[in-house]
């Protein structure tokens, strides 16, 4: 793909960009906090270490659109062998018990410069068709229900908002995108 003139490709990342990812993810997560109005001690993502990158390239499918070796955007797809760990309410849990196992989607991540260019877009896609969603049929993710623009831009592709929750000081919601697999998809959930 090619945005602003860069060629730029999606793939996994690998353990020596831990840092350049980690600062990219703290970059866009301020950006976050401050459009979503959320305290700044909230975030784990605003203190993660380098190390703690490292692991999560290493354990996870962490996935970077990068130009010429340079991360401009993220985002980490994780296994979950029990989605009922994220169930806030009895009607949610009566949806995730329909699942034995989800994607987590998390870290997601993109540089200033290329937010608003489709390379979120992209990102997301290339998450959405890793093996642990097409196995699972289900990914889920949190995300402030107050920011309009990340809440649209997931309700845009596929995304439903299947709860919510204010244990961490901003309404939280846990939003699902449910694949055709199992005779289920979105508009069913």
């Amino acid at each position: 793909m090619e945005i602003f003139g860069e060629d730029i490709i999606i793939r996994e990342a690998f353990p020596e960009e831990a840092s350049a990812i980690r600062d990219l993810t703290v970059e866009a997560m301020e950006f976050y906090r401050q459009n979503s109005g959320i305290n700044k001690d909230v975030l784990e993502s605003l203190t993660e270490s380098v190390e703690s990158v490292k692991e999560r390239i290493r354990r996870h499918h962490c996935l970077v659109a990068a130009s010429a070796g340079t991360p401009l955007g993220t985002i980490t797809v994780s296994y979950c062998d029990n989605p009922m760990k994220y169930s806030f309410s009895v009607q949610t849990g009566r949806t995730l018990s329909e699942y034995r196992d989800c994607a987590y989607i998390s870290r997601f991540a993109v540089s200033e410069r290329f937010r608003d260019t489709g390379l979120g877009v992209a990102l997301m896609g290339e998450a959405l068709r890793t093996p642990v969603v097409t196995r699972s049929g289900l990914a889920l993710l949190h995300t402030s229900v107050s920011n309009v623009k990340m809440r649209d831009f997931y309700f845009n592709r596929g995304f439903i908002l299947l709860d919510s929750e204010d244990s961490r000081g901003y309404e939280r919601g846990l939003f699902a995108y449910m694949s055709n697999q199992n005779g289920r998809d979105n508009l069913t959930a």
